[in-house]
């Protein structure tokens, strides 16, 4: 078995950077949240917690940002849902049009359900400025106490995770 110990890893050319193979993983940022946040707005709503920054090495990489978000989804009423977003520098990526990525349909009573929720998407990386990344989210129905609750009462555990991937 051969060791390669090193100090330093320098570009070739005075750039100094690295040609690194189309596919590899540049970097990865996990970021854990606990906050308790109550959707109770059918307007997108920051979800206390997530933000981060992230700086891409390089412009030409592809972000890859993903979520998992423990959720309670009340409604005194049938059906109540809502929809989780990635906000990038204050705008949403790869945004849903409804306001129930996830549902929980039920013919009569109270809709009390939790359940966790993942999501993926991906982004050019586009230029190597730090971005602020953060969650937004919206319930499904206000009427009825709906609400969406992240978090519930801070006793789980939520995250996010970005990362550059060569191009």
């Amino acid at each position: 078995m051969s060791t390669l110990s090193v100090d330093t890893i320098q570009g070739k050319t005075t750039a100094g950077t690295l040609a690194i193979p189309a596919g590899m993983v540049v970097q990865t940022v996990f970021h854990k949240f606990t906050t308790n946040t109550s959707l109770d707005s059918s307007s997108d709503t920051d979800i206390g917690g997530t933000s981060l920054t992230f700086t891409p090495k390089f412009a030409s990489s592809l972000l890859i940002l993903s979520c998992s978000v423990s959720i309670n989804i009340y409604r005194s009423n049938i059906n109540n849902g809502c929809t989780i977003n990635f906000n990038v520098d204050g705008s949403n990526i790869d945004n849903t049009g409804e306001d129930y990525e996830l549902l929980d349909s039920v013919p009569s009573g109270n809709t009390n359900v939790y359940v966790r929720m993942n999501k993926d998407v991906s982004m050019n990386a586009s230029n190597t400025n730090a971005k602020t990344v953060k969650l937004t989210g919206r319930v499904y129905q206000t009427g009825s106490s709906g609400v969406a609750v992240i978090n519930s009462g801070s006793n789980f555990t939520s995250s996010i995770t970005v990362q550059e991937i060569s191009q």
